[in-house]
């Protein structure tokens, strides 16, 4: 889940919101869930036009980190938000 090509967005009632300079949270309709740094900066992306492998090239050039890993990092997270049902993915028509 969460493909390269795949486009991510958040589900019907799912927000990111940062509560202060430090901390950042997801809201979803069962509660809230607190983000690590590394989570808030790759969801800040989702904008239902990029894929995973812009919001990993986004994140990589941010931060200067190795692209691979960067794009793995993404696809578990988008992944596990999927499966959830936080996060929808649609295909990219490239």
């Amino acid at each position: 889940m969460g493909g390269e090509q795949s486009i991510p967005a958040f589900s019907r009632g799912v927000r990111l919101r940062r509560v202060d300079d430090s901390r950042t949270v997801l809201l979803v309709p069962e509660g809230i869930v607190n983000l690590n740094a590394p989570a808030a900066a790759t969801l800040s992306l989702l904008d239902g036009a990029r894929t995973c492998d812009d919001i990993a090239a986004a994140l990589s050039a941010r931060f200067s980190s190795e692209p691979a890993a960067i794009a793995a990092d993404v696809r578990e997270l988008i992944g596990r938000l999927a499966a959830k049902g936080w996060v929808v993915l649609r295909t990219a028509s490239r």
